[in-house]
């Protein structure tokens, strides 16, 4: 096993945002590596596109995950660090963004869902 070899693939859906004005609509495809490195692009919450790179640590014996990542497309930073973390539904992911003054403007619940290989 190497740690960039292919584990996942996954699909970004829709976000809902404690502030007023974002896109809620955000397809986009993310590829998983067997150490939980994951890269993908996605159609973001200022209506442009994204591109992620990121670590996910998913526990087994427990249904949640944390995110650690960099993406590209936010207003005011040409790269933006974000963390989520979540809960693991069989296929289906919910992660939370926590709002951080002075890096992003709203709280963010995203929908994944990712297919193990």
């Amino acid at each position: 096993m190497h740690c960039f070899d292919l584990a996942a693939i996954g699909l970004h859906l829709a976000s809902v945002h404690t502030g007023a004005g974002y896109n809620d609509f955000n397809p986009g495809l993310y590829v998983e590596g067997r150490c939980g490195f994951l890269g993908g692009v996605y159609y973001n919450s200022y209506r442009r596109a994204s591109a992620q790179v990121a670590w996910r640590g998913e526990p087994r014996k427990v249904p949640l995950f944390i995110e650690l990542g960099l993406a590209t497309g936010y207003p005011g930073h040409a790269v933006e660090p974000y963390a989520m973390a979540g809960l693991r539904m069989g296929p289906v992911r919910l992660g939370v963004v926590p709002h951080v003054p002075g890096l992003n403007r709203t709280v963010v619940v995203h929908a994944m869902v990712q297919l193990r290989l």
